[in-house]
């Protein structure tokens, strides 16, 4: 997830070539000064630099931003060398060129910002499901005895956990959001020397790339469209550009009619020109791994969680990700300890999708068949319909509703004890599609910031979409026709502050540039996703509890998936709530006048 880079030493003469051939050494000048610590008079490399978080995992954006510094997370991960001591190794086979890499980077006294890239031999089922686990981009599987050659080629697949590839800019939509530059980007490939239209991309992007893209377009702004052709609806309010800037685009799949699927800005490629753009195919350079399924050899029978039988183990849930129904129990599994608190006992409202995601989905509230008996039915006096609710008592309970294809779960605000009183104020903020993501943050610090001068003490959720909670627990002594109507004085209150950027009316056209401060779900039968709970979206993306020293640092709305939280579960010394279950507060009269009640 960095940028390519062949590496030459000459003596005390290093010089740095991106991709394309060009000279940028001054763009890595620690990797620079590191590559003079290699015990060889000559040598020339091949690898990647990249910019590596506190976390382990690589950041292309991050890169960006550091790109020309020495900063101190930047590394040249190497993975070949090419010649040494002006000896041509090219012919060699690659596992004797790795040996001698690894011998030479070995050397004492060699810079730690110069990273020899191991590899592991076979197992390519198992070290891909570890790499997707771990939150990395993929792996690149290569034939051994094979000979470095230069281009594209089968001795080399790069096998990516989402996919991603590189577009060519070639416009942009107005924004109708004041002091935003654009709403999306106009993307195409060249195939023939004609630039394809592959589709648009409205996500992805902080204010810092608002800036640096609205900078570099401005001179480059023509007059007619640079596409072969481009459906008129999305010709509405485009503004062309001379087809020259390459953006990394990530995105879950290609349509039939060739356009690109939840597609999510990742930056701008300096190292490539726009001519040289063109549409992979997964027969060229990726190869497809739809499951992560151990090997059948290891297999005996279906699978058991909690006491229940997980049929149809390999069907692949999130095709995007080749997560199946084995690796979604194995999820709840991980961090079933941690969700059950928030979800046992509740009345619950589910997402079906029991063939994946990107299939049939459907919502569910009452019992159907072939439901295992983990999964419980209470009556509840004066709901909506006669038929007895859905819950769960136990971790059974969780994997029964991994058995029917269960990939959302959303409880009521309320616990079985106490059907009629709620526990929690829930303020769904949910942004217009593209808002900046530093303005839902800063919102959601006024929403705590305003509960707080009300005398309730609130938690951050990260929703799995594009949207955050601020969750307030309520002790249960008031029911919803006092609830409720509270919940919707504070999101006027929150509108008649800050009108430009709030707004407490659910119609789609009042939302444009502003942020939905959903009170709904503060009413009987209303429901909000499960800590913890998977989402039926591209990725797999998890609701997550955050603490809020944590907002400040989130790089999007949805910062964990079903492959990540896992391991931040391990490392986590506390619950990122602590205190919400022991917290005790009501809706006073006193927080009833500040807000106009009365």
């Amino acid at each position: 997830d960095g940028y390519r880079i062949i590496a030459r030493k000459e003596g005390d003469e290093i010089t740095l070539f991106s991709r394309s051939g060009l000279d940028w050494t001054v763009r890595f000048p620690a990797i620079a000064k590191a590559l003079q610590s290699l015990p060889a008079k000559s040598a020339l490399l091949d690898g990647e630099v990249a910019f590596v978080l506190p976390s382990g995992i690589t950041d292309f954006k991050s890169l960006q931003e550091h790109i020309d510094t020495p900063h101190p997370a930047i590394r040249y991960f190497i993975f070949d060398l090419l010649a040494l001591g002006g000896k041509d190794l090219r012919k060699k086979p690659l596992k004797e060129r790795r040996a001698l890499l690894a011998k030479l980077t070995s050397a004492r006294g060699v810079s730690n910002w110069l990273v020899y890239a191991d590899y592991v031999e076979g197992s390519g089922l198992e070290f891909f499901a570890q790499a997707c686990a771990a939150g990395l981009e993929g792996i690149v599987s290569k034939r051994a005895d094979a000979p470095y050659r230069s281009g594209r080629g089968k001795d080399w697949l790069k096998i990516k956990c989402l996919r991603g590839e590189e577009f060519v800019i070639g416009g942009y939509s107005r924004s109708g959001v004041k002091g935003k530059p654009f709403s999306s980007l106009l993307l195409g490939t060249f195939e023939s020397g004609k630039l394809i239209y592959s589709g648009k991309v409205g996500t992805g992007f902080d204010g810092a790339d608002f800036d640096t893209l609205a900078s570099k377009f401005r001179p480059l702004e023509r007059r007619s469209s640079p596409f072969e052709e481009v459906p008129a609806p999305e010709r509405k309010d485009a503004v062309w550009l001379e087809p020259k800037l390459v953006a990394e685009v990530a995105y879950t799949e290609w349509t039939r009619d060739g356009r690109l699927r939840h597609p999510s800005f990742k930056g701008l490629r300096e190292d490539k020109q726009a001519r040289e753009v063109h549409r992979e195919r997964r027969d060229d350079e990726e190869a497809p791994m739809a499951t992560t399924r151990t090997a059948p050899a290891k297999k005996a029978g279906d699978p058991t969680f909690g006491g229940i039988t997980l049929t149809n183990p390999d069907r692949v849930l999130y095709p995007d990700i080749g997560l199946t129904k084995l690796d979604l129990a194995r999820y709840y599994e991980a961090v079933a300890p941690f969700m059950l608190p928030y979800a046992v006992n509740r009345p619950i409202s589910l997402v079906r999708c029991p063939e994946g995601y990107a299939k049939e989905c459907f919502f569910q509230r009452h019992a159907m068949k072939g439901m295992s008996k983990a999964i419980k039915e209470i009556p509840i006096a004066g709901g909506e319909s006669k038929k007895k609710y859905l819950y769960i008592e136990d971790e059974s309970g969780l994997f029964g509703l991994v058995q029917i294809g269960v990939l959302e779960i959303h409880d009521w605000g309320v616990s079985l004890d106490h059907m009629n009183e709620p526990d929690r104020l829930v303020f769904d903020l949910d942004p217009d599609e593209g808002l900046d993501l530093a303005i839902l943050k800063a919102a959601a610090v006024e929403v705590r910031d305003f509960l707080a001068d009300l005398g309730f003490t609130s938690f951050l959720k990260s929703t799995g979409g594009k949207g955050l909670h601020v969750v307030a627990p309520l002790t249960p002594k008031q029911c919803w026709d006092e609830v409720k109507p509270f919940a919707k004085a504070i999101a006027d209150a929150l509108v008649s502050a800050r009108p430009d950027r709030y707004t407490a009316n659910p119609l789609k056209k009042t939302r444009e540039g502003k942020i939905f401060v959903d009170y709904l779900r503060n009413q009987r039968g209303g429901s909000a996703i499960v800590n913890y709970s998977t989402r039926a979206k591209a990725g797999a993306p998890v609701a997550c509890p955050l603490r809020w020293d944590e907002l400040k640092g989130l790089k999007a709305a949805a910062p964990y998936t079903a492959r990540t939280l896992p391991a931040r579960l391990k490392t986590t010394k506390r619950d990122p709530w602590e205190g919400f279950f022991s917290t005790r507060q009501s809706i006073t009269t006193k927080a009833r006048k500040a807000v106009g009640q009365g």
